[in-house]
């Protein structure tokens, strides 16, 4: 049994969370009746004599005096316990929808690095006689330098390089790149992309088109390379067990992607998460039998599990938050003017130096409607038309708004809104119930 584990065990985790809250204190000061018996502290005013005594007898113990020994010595001197490795486990909190922990989610550290174009409001006015498309795009930020998630400062801090915000870089703006993806699905981008210009031009439009990134489904995000990076800057500075790590690996190797039809475990070469060829591989997906972004997908999953979060030490909902883009926290999946690119047509293709990504495609951000608004709202006849075709199938609603959305994404051709007054009348309403709600 290592400190960590005896600590749970002893109920001290919610006096080690509260001398985290108490940075700069003892951890003396925070312990209750039985932690401080157990450390052979003397009893507070206000402890129980009965749980103080039960500490001490249990910190005598043989095989409980010598790691807590080591503790001894840190609990009256804070530059001390805080000079300790992490422990693993000791900064997982637990939260449950009948016990919320209101922390969890928002203990992270990050700084905005600069390099972004400010946001350029518009009107949907200013869309009229353009074809609008969605494209999926990760709720992820950019130019966020995030150095500490769940109270661990990270190995090395992690700059995030995603998101609607990219075609907002100043770099990218100079260049004309709107955004990023692997070479295959930038093709296809760029097909929709000159189709939906022919369907403009053939509904009395320019050629004009407007691509509009759509909010994913939870952990969309899992794909890139910054989840995975910030896992890994939290497990290189915790104190791990062997056990804990192998344990880990294991329920890797052993993960069957969602939706798989043949029950096949692509990732059983998989070498370990604190291995030096397990790290190439979340990049390279050498030795697999799938993508390296398909192994992060399955690294981050098995991560997420509450009993893994507990073992390797801290909270999913921390790590989400801490690369999330501020103006898309909490927003649905399927929601829509965040950011609005504007084709520069025929879409180019170019060699990327994202870390995720192979390839980018071009295009010219112009602006964001000052809020993000459901899909079906700019694409009022287009969403109808594939919804009523997709309602003869055994869904459910959210499963016909699921596909609908799908379809939108990935379909070549007919899937671009042409703007007219009526679709700029539905979203000025939209814009205008919300503000009155707010």
């Amino acid at each position: 049994m290592d400190l960590s584990q005896l600590l749970r065990a002893l109920g001290l985790q919610q006096a080690y969370q509260s001398y985290q809250e108490n940075i700069g204190q003892p951890f003396a000061n925070v312990a209750g009746p039985f932690g401080r018996g157990l450390l052979g502290l003397e009893k507070p005013e206000y402890g129980q004599e009965q749980a103080y005594r039960t500490g001490q007898a249990v910190g005598n113990m043989p095989a409980v005096s010598a790691p807590v020994g080591a503790f001894k010595a840190a609990a009256q001197a804070p530059e001390i316990l805080e000079a300790l490795p992490v422990l693993a486990g000791m900064s997982y909190r637990v939260s449950t929808p009948l016990k919320v922990d209101p922390s969890v989610g928002t203990r992270f550290e990050r700084d905005f690095i600069g390099g972004l174009a400010e946001k350029t409001p518009i009107n949907a006015e200013t869309l009229k006689d353009a074809s609008v498309m969605i494209m999926p795009w990760d709720a992820t930020s950019r130019n966020y330098n995030v150095t500490s998630v769940s109270d661990v400062p990270l190995a090395s801090s992690v700059v995030t390089h995603g998101g609607q915000d990219y075609a907002r870089d100043l770099a990218h703006i100079e260049q004309g790149i709107a955004g990023a993806s692997n070479l295959g699905i930038a093709k296809r981008i760029a097909d929709r992309d000159a189709i939906a210009r022919q369907e403009n031009i053939a509904a009395g439009g320019s050629g004009r088109v407007i691509h509009l990134p759509v909010t994913m489904g939870q952990y969309a995000e899992n794909f890139s390379v910054m989840p995975v990076n910030v896992l890994t800057g939290i497990l290189d500075a915790t104190k791990l067990r062997k056990k804990d790590i192998a344990a880990f690996d294991d329920m890797v190797r052993a993960y069957i992607p969602e939706g798989s039809k043949t029950g096949e475990k692509p990732f059983v070469n998989f070498a370990g998460i604190m291995t030096e060829k397990g790290r190439q591989q979340l990049l390279t997906g050498e030795d697999l039998a799938d993508t390296a972004g398909e192994l992060r997908k399955a690294v981050m999953n098995r991560a997420a599990m509450k009993t893994n979060q507990e073992r390797l030490g801290f909270n999913i909902e921390d790590l989400t938050a801490a690369i999330t883009d501020p103006s898309l926290v909490g927003v649905p999946k399927g929601y829509i003017g965040n950011t609005v690119i504007e084709s520069t047509g025929p879409m180019r293709l170019m060699q990327s130096r994202n870390p995720t990504y192979d390839t980018d495609f071009s295009g010219n951000y112009i602006g964001t409607l000052g809020s993000s608004i459901p899909v079906e709202v700019l694409m009022p006849k287009k969403f109808a038309e594939i919804s009523q075709e997709l309602s003869t199938r055994k869904l459910s609603p959210t499963g016909v708004r699921t596909a609908t959305l799908g379809a939108l994404e990935k379909r070549k051709q007919n899937v671009s809104e042409f703007v007219d007054d009526q679709v700029i009348e539905n979203v000025l309403r939209y814009l205008a119930q919300q503000q009155v709600a707010r």
